[in-house]
């Protein structure tokens, strides 16, 4: 198999080095040369868009609560960075409209959509990340993922142009083909963790022109795994040390 330079994505920004889904290490995955940032986005109660993983804010905050159950105003009133270090006190829970307003033109978006725990999930969010996107003409530089596949088929049918990346659920998707869940939801990227890559998931993405990609790629072991079996875009905490294997192995 022909060997590559996979894409390099920043999981939650540079998260090995800062603090996950913040300002700072969206900054530091841009020093670190990634070509493409990965982050999470919920939906507050307010109906705002915030970049943030879990469904409360508890781990990486001093405050409490669920999102849903929070206003922009509460959110932005939080610490998001000292859990990390006391370095990052003061890094706040950005909206994904500042992410958008921060990221130079050469670095791309996947914003994976997180709607696990929430009641709203049929209520307005796929028309208030289209209209964002399509008010930033950021249209054609993101990646919309997700686990929830009903809501990729809902955002696919708003706005068919947007690319979409099927995230792959074992309880759920175990006896599909990648293709297959690719296929029902529109999208044209199958996202898996390493410890997930299968031979089949390959040979299925190579014969049906999906990219593939993969995350929890953090070590020259992982890498040397995704680069051996054609994976297209790698998603790792540390981008600039994965850069730096993928430059030592293409000398």
């Amino acid at each position: 198999m022909a060997q590559h330079s996979p894409l390099v994505v920043a999981h939650r920004g540079s998260s090995g080095v800062a603090p996950e889904n913040t300002l700072a290490a969206f900054r530091q995955a841009i020093a670190d040369g990634a070509d493409m940032i990965e982050l999470d986005v919920r939906m507050t109660k307010d109906f705002e868009l915030v970049v943030l993983h879990d469904r409360s804010v508890n781990r990486t905050t001093n405050g409490k609560g669920k999102v849903w159950d929070l206003t922009l105003a509460d959110l932005l009133a939080l610490d998001a960075g000292s859990w990390f270090g006391r370095k990052f006190s003061g890094e706040r829970i950005p909206t994904l409209r500042q992410v958008i307003d921060l990221l130079p033109h050469h670095i791309n978006l996947n914003t994976e959509v997180k709607t696990d725990g929430e009641r709203r999930k049929r209520l307005a969010f796929e028309e208030l990340l289209l209209l964002l996107l399509r008010e930033k003409n950021f249209s054609r530089r993101v990646l919309v993922s997700s686990f929830d596949h009903d809501f990729l088929r809902r955002f696919h049918a708003l706005d068919p142009k947007i690319k979409i990346g099927a995230l792959y659920y074992p309880l759920r998707d175990a006896a599909r083909k990648p293709s297959v869940l690719a296929r029902r939801v529109g999208a044209s990227v199958f996202i898996c963790s390493v410890a997930q890559l299968r031979k089949r998931f390959v040979d299925d993405t190579e014969r049906n022109g999906i990219a593939l990609a993969c995350y929890g790629v953090n070590s020259r072991r992982q890498l040397a795994k995704v680069k051996q079996s054609g994976v297209k875009i790698v998603v790792t905490d540390y981008p600039k040390e994965i850069r730096k294997l993928l430059r030592a192995a293409s000398r």
